[in-house]
């Protein structure tokens, strides 16, 4: 069996002198570090957060799922300004923006003009959605079909020829609001973007890059097969629209125009799944960003003693286009609710004060990083590269090419950090995205960093498969991640 260079066995590690073992760096597998005990609670942990993932899809899903179980964990839901109450230490709050935004923090022992600890994530996951105009008859092959457009930054080929689910709603002139849920039930229908057959694909497909083997305005689903009986109507041109049509008009109590305000995404119907002889690592669409969110919020819950500052978790949409709009990381929402938990813990309102609180908030940026890919592992540089199964990964930036869109925190920080997480025995790993100019990207980091004067680092889950319908995390980074996120609120 070849070695990977990058891998230690446990041979190598047997054979280093004492000096190397005490000033080399070493990052040790998460399953060699943890405890009995703690391997018990990774599995107990990787159930629950099975569960999440196949609650809770969307932006919208997410943060129905979120407000639903902290509010059940005794969290109190707050309006910024409004009915404005003193806030103490120990107390749990939680914010919501426009159904995609959640806020949720509990009230430390120090002003917040000292320090407070925010952890950021976001929601939003690469997808497709339903173009405004969607529904259309392919006369020559006979079919119904939906058009989509794309969201986020996905390899389109990846979405073709598996299940697909829809879901989202559709409000009605009126504003009544629709739910829409099919795939979900083992029962429903599905949707698939149909491929070409490789017998017929040489003059059609062959030739074409990776970015191009299904385009954009190819990625349209299989919507039905039937058409409307001509005794129904005798005069109907689109027959197999017209069937569709009749049908979402029975279930949904709607009519063609009312697509026009909906938001109905389509996300992947693989289901979430145990992945590997040892159930080591777990598949689906959504870790990224679903399992900083998960961790995130249940490191938050779990607190059992009041911190020491502030620990607000912080959740965001539109991450995978820009953290643009009112409901992404560049908004001024989250502003406002710093502002709201300052003034409700006593600190007099003034733009000194909330330019203070800003400035002394320690933030982690926690979104995932890139793991090694035993298949294609030259995109990375072995030595800063992030291993499945060893941790948490810390990035002190990220960007592309030459550290391009990247805030790139303080030594300090970074020192700080790898403090907290040696005391707290976590398993950590400093890594970067990729080898130097094979690509890059970024994350929610920078915005904070700049609009809030704060220092930001990113931390996350490693994960193989980013942005592909079926992503795979290891169980053990998963627990790490937790355990991270969880020092990091009980930490001075």
């Amino acid at each position: 069996m070849t070695k990977l260079p990058f891998v230690e066995s446990n041979d190598e590690e047997e054979n280093k002198s004492s000096l190397e073992k005490k000033l080399a760096t070493k990052y040790e597998f998460g399953w060699d570090i943890f405890t009995d005990n703690q391997k018990k609670e990774v599995f107990s942990l990787a159930e629950d957060y099975l569960e999440f993932l196949r609650a809770a899809r969307t932006e919208r899903e997410r943060t129905i799922w979120t407000s639903k179980y902290v509010e059940e964990r005794g969290f109190k839901r707050l309006e910024i300004g409004k009915n404005v109450s003193v806030l103490n230490p120990g107390d749990k709050v939680y914010y919501v923006n426009r159904f995609k935004n959640v806020a949720i923090a509990v009230i430390g022992q120090k002003s917040m003009l000292e320090k407070t600890h925010i952890i950021g994530s976001h929601i939003d996951t690469p997808r497709m959605d339903l173009k405004m105009r969607p529904l259309y008859e392919d006369g020559k092959a006979s079919v119904a079909m939906l058009k989509t457009h794309y969201y986020g930054g996905l390899k389109k080929y990846q979405w073709a020829c598996i299940p697909l689910h829809m879901t989202g709603i559709i409000v009605k002139r009126d504003g009544t609001k629709v739910n829409v849920e099919i795939g979900k039930d083992p029962k429903d229908p599905v949707f698939v973007i149909p491929d070409i057959l490789p017998h017929l694909m040489a003059n059609v497909q062959a030739k074409r890059t990776t970015t191009t083997v299904i385009k954009g305005e190819e990625l349209n689903l299989l919507a039905g097969g039937f058409p409307i009986s001509k005794e129904e109507d005798k005069k109907a041109k689109n027959r197999f629209k017209l069937y569709i049509l009749k049908l979402l008009n029975e279930k949904y109590d709607i009519i063609e125009e009312d697509l026009q305000s909906a938001e109905l995404n389509i996300v992947s119907g693989l289901d979430p799944r145990y992945v590997g002889f040892d159930k080591s690592m777990i598949g689906a669409a959504g870790h990224d960003d679903g399992v900083c969110t998960w961790t995130g919020i249940r490191a938050l819950v779990d607190l059992k003693e009041t911190p020491k500052n502030t620990a607000v978790m912080s959740i965001f949409d539109k991450e995978e286009i820009g953290s643009n709009g009112n409901t992404g990381a560049q908004s001024a929402w989250i502003r406002f609710v710093m502002n709201d938990l300052m003034v409700r813990t006593g600190i007099p309102e003034s733009l000194t004060n909330m330019h203070l609180t800003l400035s002394n908030s320690l933030m982690l940026s926690a979104d995932v990083g890139a793991a090694i890919n035993p298949i294609f592992p030259t995109v990375h540089d072995p030595l800063n590269a992030a291993i499945l199964g060893k941790g948490v990964v810390v990035e002190k930036h990220t960007g592309a090419r030459g550290k391009s869109s990247s805030s790139d925190v303080l030594a300090e920080v970074m020192a700080y950090l790898r403090n907290i997480f040696d005391e707290g025995k976590i398993p950590y790993q400093v890594v970067e995205l990729g080898a130097v100019d094979e690509g890059g990207g970024g994350t929610i980091a920078k915005f904070f960093a700049e609009s809030f004067n704060c220092d930001v680092v990113d931390v996350g889950t490693p994960v193989i498969g980013m942005h592909s319908p079926y992503e795979i995390v290891h169980v053990a980074d998963l627990y790490a991640t937790y355990l991270a996120y969880k020092v990091f609120y009980e930490a001075k």
